[in-house]
């Protein structure tokens, strides 16, 4: 089998190409392999992302290279608004993350940090009062009346859109880097990013980690900002 998959031929193919999709795969394995059933090159491309070879970023959509995923770390902060938030609002959906993750992408660091508790709509008033009960700086998005950098150490109650990209991680449930792209994009409080600086973020986020590009474009599309974000990726 690794003499069919001819590792070295498609490194040599792909390796400039940001989107491989299956029709590719085929033409590449059929020239040599004439009539080759595409049940067998579904097969193979089990085998490449299997083993690393192919990484999967979107459906039926494929890169070179292995499966990097971003996880946001889940600070002492956020383990203790964690605390309160599975108290008080056990079967509400919520994610967290924090601004200092953009330093992974970002060309121009930031030397502030902001967090950020996206939750039900219906429930963000209530949420903001019960972190306010234990946390001093405690703001709702939508009171927000200057720059984000003079906001520094304030947890910001946002609303999380319904069917968001989040993950679990180390008990509290944070916002993947899908998320968390799309937002800093498209929401009116990162204006700051929205610049060139969001091309630099997208393009480095694009070549260090593994990202779903259908999962960015449905969260979105539910954000009625697909436009925006196609652009993006169609730019870098």
């Amino acid at each position: 089998m690794s003499t069919k998959l001819n590792i070295e031929g498609l490194r040599s193919q792909f390796i400039d190409v940001s989107t491989i999709q299956v029709s590719d795969l085929y033409s590449f394995y059929s020239e040599k392999e004439p009539g080759i059933k595409q049940s067998t090159i579904y097969l193979r491309i089990k085998t490449l992302v299997k083993s690393g070879v192919l990484q999967r970023i979107g459906r039926g959509q494929y890169h070179l290279g292995k499966n990097e995923v971003f996880i946001p770390r889940v600070t002492e902060k956020m383990k203790d608004i964690e605390k309160v938030i599975s108290n008080k609002f056990l079967l509400t959906q919520y994610c967290q993350w924090d601004l200092s993750c953009v330093n992974h992408f970002s060309q121009h660091l930031i030397n502030f940090n902001v967090q950020f508790v996206d939750v039900e709509r219906g429930v963000l008033e209530s949420m903001y009062y019960a972190l306010k009960e234990k946390f001093s700086k405690v703001m709702l998005v939508g009171n927000l009346y200057d720059g984000i950098s003079e906001f520094k150490d304030t947890i910001i109650v946002r609303p999380l859109i319904s069917e968001a990209p989040i993950r679990k991680s180390d008990d509290t449930y944070v916002a993947t880097l899908e998320k968390i792209l799309v937002d800093l994009a498209t929401d009116a409080e990162f204006v700051s990013f929205q610049g060139n600086e969001i091309f630099m973020i997208f393009r480095t986020a694009f070549k260090k980690y593994t990202l779903n590009r259908n999962t960015m474009l449905r969260y979105a599309t539910r954000k009625h900002k697909r436009e925006i974000i196609e652009g993006i990726i169609e730019h870098i």
